[in-house]
């Protein structure tokens, strides 16, 4: 019981965590190439954010997993690509509707 609690709270903890580095690094991305000359300060700040979380997030995964068993290791795998699939997909919609301009 106590290790599925802890797997909700990782799944939960990792969506919100690839969620929001995409979209902060995404809008910022978006929104530095759109005036001015590439690549200026933000474009650079969000590519170096988006690189150091990315890390960050996988370094935390990949200690994760590798205390489990082979297979509980592979279910872990599968839904992490379908959450950062469904991260992708809000992220993406939310970004299109509803986009942030840093000024």
């Amino acid at each position: 019981m106590a290790r599925n609690v802890t797997t909700r709270w990782i799944l939960l903890c990792y969506t919100v965590a690839v969620i929001s580095l995409l979209y902060i690094g995404l809008s910022g991305l978006i929104s530095s190439s759109i005036g001015g000359s590439l690549p200026n300060t933000l474009f650079v700040l969000s590519i170096c954010f988006l690189g150091v979380g990315a890390w960050g997030i996988g370094l935390g995964i990949r200690k994760y997993t590798k205390n489990l068993d082979q297979v509980a290791e592979n279910l872990m795998k599968k839904r992490l690509v379908l959450l950062t699939a469904f991260g992708w997909l809000i992220v993406l919609g939310s970004i299109s509707f509803f986009p942030i301009v840093f000024n």
